[in-house]
């Protein structure tokens, strides 16, 4: 006799009510986890590029083999001709050869994609009710002020930035990095700033937010693929083997991805400014031939790496910076590595001072690569060995002192109240450092040898049409003095050339204004979103029929 059939009645999980009871709980899960929790965001321009990349387009260089993005969009300084309807005319440079790509080389030796759409990132949402959000964070937050395309609705557009000065602090920006202070005058005070006075101090980032900011300036890795064609016209090795005394050494081959070394007397690996200049250039930013190029501040925040392969034992090794006018040094030796500064103002260098001396327990092994680095970066020179940092030591000036020692001039003259302009804003009070690597002991073998800088959050004026039109842009000049109150946030965007941010902005919209803070430049507690953490869904690759995901730029935000 078979089995009677269950009533329904006695198993309510096959039932149409039920199963329509159960999706509209969890959609009203789905909806509460994205008010409450994490909600999803597009990044829609290159503010904060290439960190997270808004609409962009990319180009692979057949000479070099490295693919990089480029913003297209006129409004964000690209305007690349031709951006999907006349693809003959795109023309970009190689940030690391020169190489044109569809203009001196021809088109079909450069590959061009096709305009992609931004990351799409999770934003933790109403963290900083329960923690209280921390310098360099990457935050989401409503606009301050009313955009254009606004005006008629009145609502307020989604903005994403790197947090910089928190509250309770007088910030600073100069020579491109960030200084605090305690805050000693009133939230959003116009009275002139004294960048010399006591109790200022550098701001420095984490290992894992430094590491995602450095912008690469070259890297043997990416040396022409095919030398035997005459790469003269667009390329020259910014790396050049020297003797101590600055002629050529003719020991030095650095022809290919790896640089050797044939002798073992002391030489140097020295960086050609000529050839290769280090500033705050983006490629991402790069616009059509013929259009005004961003004018480019000098960097010295940098860092120096490479692999080296000694052939035997005995190598000695030191990197050497000279920028501010001092000289920076760090000197490895067997197991002992030492960090040391002198000025070199006058007739003639100052005493050495030690900043740092350590017993690392490892040295550079004959026939083993060895990863070192060498970072001059917010006031402090490391040394890294194999990815674990060595010795540390650090420099502590004021911002006045930053800017007398950077620009070789009294910094009162520079920083005296004015009526409008920023003289901190002339390209040409920052001098490019000079570098090089010492060696002495070995014939060796150098594998990716690289140099990257640091974001440089450059100096400028307001911009036509807005409060304070022509006057220093704020905390970049002691004219424009950015103190913060009890809930107030200020950002910057990590395309600093290209970033309409706090340093720049506008009265505030009036609703804010009235409602919340009348305040410039600032984002208040209550316009705060939450914390970008991870690019779920990164720009899609269109060069097939299917769009794939681009999974492997998944990753964390930093």
């Amino acid at each position: 006799m078979p089995e009677p059939t269950p009533d329904k009645a006695r198993n309510p999980s096959h039932g149409p009510k039920e199963t329509i009871s159960s999706l509209i709980i969890a959609f009203i899960f789905a909806f509460v986890f994205r008010g409450f929790v994490v909600e999803a965001f597009v990044i829609p321009t290159g503010s904060m590029g290439p960190t997270l990349l808004g609409k962009h387009t990319r180009f692979e260089s057949p000479e070099s083999g490295v693919i990089w993005p480029v913003d297209p969009s006129p409004s964000r300084g690209g305007g690349l001709v031709g951006v999907g309807d006349n693809p003959d005319a795109l023309t970009a440079t190689d940030p690391m050869t020169g190489a044109q790509i569809g203009n001196e080389l021809p088109l079909e030796l450069g590959q061009h994609k096709d305009l992609l759409a931004g990351d799409r990132i999770f934003v933790l949402k109403y963290l900083y009710s329960i923690y209280d959000p921390a310098r360099f964070d990457v935050v989401v937050f409503k606009y301050p002020g009313r955009p254009d395309s606004e005006m008629d609705t009145g609502q307020q557009q989604n903005y994403i930035k790197r947090l910089v000065g928190l509250p309770g602090e007088e910030v600073a920006l100069a020579d491109g990095d960030v200084f605090r202070r305690p805050a000693s005058g009133q939230a959003g005070s116009q009275s002139h700033s004294d960048w010399a006075a006591t109790g200022w101090e550098i701001t420095r980032k984490s290992e894992r937010t430094q590491r995602e900011l450095w912008q690469p300036i070259y890297s043997s890795e990416y040396s022409p693929l095919h030398p035997e064609r005459d790469t003269r016209r667009w390329f020259d090795n910014p790396w050049k083997g020297r003797t101590p005394d600055g002629v050529a050494d003719a020991s030095w081959n650095t022809d290919g991805q790896v640089y050797t070394y044939a002798a073992s007397a002391p030489t140097t690996l020295a960086w050609d400014n000529r050839a290769r200049h280090i500033t705050d250039r983006y490629s991402y930013d790069e616009r059509a031939r013929g259009l005004q190029q961003n004018p480019e501040f000098a960097v010295s925040d940098v860092r120096m790496a490479l692999g080296v392969e000694p052939d035997q034992d005995g190598l000695t090794l030191a990197a050497v910076l000279d920028a501010r006018g001092h000289e920076f040094r760090a000197d490895i030796a067997g197991e002992k590595v030492t960090i040391r500064m002198r000025p070199m103002t006058g007739d003639a260098p100052g005493e050495w001072r030690t900043l740092a001396e350590e017993t690392v327990g490892r040295s550079l092994k004959p026939g083993r690569v060895t990863n070192v680095e060498f970072w001059h970066v917010d006031q402090s020179v490391q040394v890294w060995i194999g990815g674990d940092r060595v010795a540390m030591g650090e420099y502590a000036w004021s911002p006045a002192e930053r800017i007398g020692h950077t620009t070789g001039l009294a910094p009162e003259d520079l920083l005296r109240a004015g009526a409008g302009g920023n003289p901190l804003g002339d390209t040409a009070l920052y001098p490019e450092p000079s570098l090089r690597w010492e060696l002495a002991g070995s014939p060796v073998a150098l594998h990716r040898v690289r140099l990257d800088r640091d974001l440089f959050y450059r100096p400028g004026v307001y911009n036509p049409g807005v409060t304070r039109a022509g006057q220093a842009s704020l905390a970049t000049h002691p004219s424009q003095p950015l103190v913060l109150g009890p809930d107030q946030f200020f950002v910057c965007g990590d395309n600093s050339p290209n970033s309409a941010d706090g340093r720049l902005w506008g009265s505030p919209d009036p609703w804010v204004k009235e409602q919340i803070d009348p305040t410039i430049g600032i984002v208040p507690r209550d316009l705060l979103i939450g914390k970008a953490f991870f690019v779920y869904f990164p720009a899609m690759h269109k060069d097939k029929r299917i769009p794939i995901p681009d999974v492997g730029r998944m990753r964390f935000i930093w």
